[in-house]
Parts: structure tokens; sequence; C-alpha cells
């Protein structure tokens, strides 16, 4: 079984925010993850959120696609 990401594995990558999305209603935002248990896996961040649009708990958190295109050399030097 292959283990979810953690809050510290994105920061020791450089990156320090998640994208929470809304399932029924596609509301996103980008939350910072700096303050957060480094053993946090990211999917279960968004359990701790509810939606500011529709009040909805259906949420599904994954690392910032933002974030990982404003680096795109970082992703280079790790090949």
């Amino acid at each position: 079984m292959i283990q979810p990401a953690t809050v510290g594995d994105q920061l020791a990558q450089g990156r320090h925010r998640v994208e929470i999305w809304c399932n029924p209603c596609s509301r996103h935002v980008e939350v910072e993850i700096d303050t957060m248990a480094p053993d946090l896996p990211i999917p279960d961040i968004a359990m701790r959120f509810r939606c500011s649009v529709c009040g909805g708990r259906n949420l599904t958190s994954r690392m910032s696609i933002v974030e990982f295109y404003e680096r795109p050399d970082a992703r280079r030097e790790r090949s």
C-alpha cells in the first residue's frame, strides 16, 4: 500500500500550500501548511474545513497545482 504524502513531505520539497476543493459546488481555496503537523497526511487536511459557500464537508485536499507550476526549475533539478 502506498502511503499518502504528508505535510512534512511537501515542506521538504519547498511547497507551502495545498488546495482544498468542495466536491458539490467546485469552490476551491489554497491553504498554508507551514504550521500544520509534519506527519499529517495531505488528504486528511480537508477534514478540518467546511466550504464557505455551500457549508458542505465533502472536501478534497491535494498539493497546490499553482505552486507546483510556479517552480519549474525545482522540478528539473530533481530529475
